[in-house]
């Protein structure tokens, strides 16, 4: 059967969360923020949506969109955007895939499709972070459009700051079509802040040059993004 992205429930709670330690447990530590059980069940109707794949009745996937109220944590905060600004922001929160389905572009599929869900929420800024050394997961949002915009000390470890504006009707460009300024590795946190400082954004990636591990990330000025 295949498996097919739907809004979860409480009664998949335990699953997702079941899925968020067996997750965090792979990962180096610093590289995934650790979330409470009351964070999964505020999210399924509170202060956001939770979504799942599911194939057979089992959870292979989830990711956790979040849509902030006035008395909630905001990303926003971090972009140093207005009070108004704030109120329209949707949250790219936790994704987490299990191990066995890793490779075939879930997360990727779960970032749009939370792109397309903050959309229809009414949020028109989608905001999101990710730590360098989690290439999964800054190459998926990316590649569905996100933007680096900055660095920032956050869950623990450090954070790529990422942004999508969703106002209009066309989503953002895709990385496959832009041509980037420069390149740094997704590890190189100080060119990647020098490269922000420089008015770039992250916009792309391509594999590792000779001489290092892991990708790049591709560069472009803030007005072409």
């Amino acid at each position: 059967m295949t498996a097919v992205i739907r809004r979860l429930d409480e009664t998949h709670l335990d699953a997702v969360i079941a899925l968020h330690h067996d997750v965090i447990a792979d990962m180096p530590a610093g590289t995934v923020a650790s979330e409470t059980d009351a964070f999964f069940q505020s999210h399924m109707n509170d202060c956001g949506q939770i979504f799942g794949a599911l194939s057979d009745g089992d959870l292979i996937a989830y990711s956790v969109l979040g849509l902030p109220r006035i008395e909630d944590p905001n990303f926003g905060i971090d972009h140093h955007l207005s009070a108004g600004d704030l109120q329209q922001v949707a949250h790219i929160d936790g994704v987490a895939v299990r191990k066995d389905h890793r490779g075939s572009k879930w997360q990727q599929r779960m970032v749009i499709h939370r792109l397309e869900a903050a959309r229809a929420c009414g949020r028109v800024i989608a905001l999101s972070t990710a730590a360098p050394g989690n290439v999964p997961s800054v190459i998926n949002l990316l590649a569905a459009g996100m933007r680096i915009c900055g660095v920032k000390e956050k869950f623990g470890g450090v954070r790529y700051l990422f942004r999508c504006d969703l106002t209009g009707d066309k989503p953002a460009k895709l990385q496959e079509t832009l041509h980037m300024d420069d390149w740094s590795p997704v590890s190189d946190v100080i060119s990647g802040k020098n490269m922000i400082a420089d008015g770039m954004v992250g916009a792309g990636y391509r594999q590792g040059q000779a001489g290092h591990n892991g990708p790049d990330i591709g560069w472009m000025r803030r007005e072409r993004a």
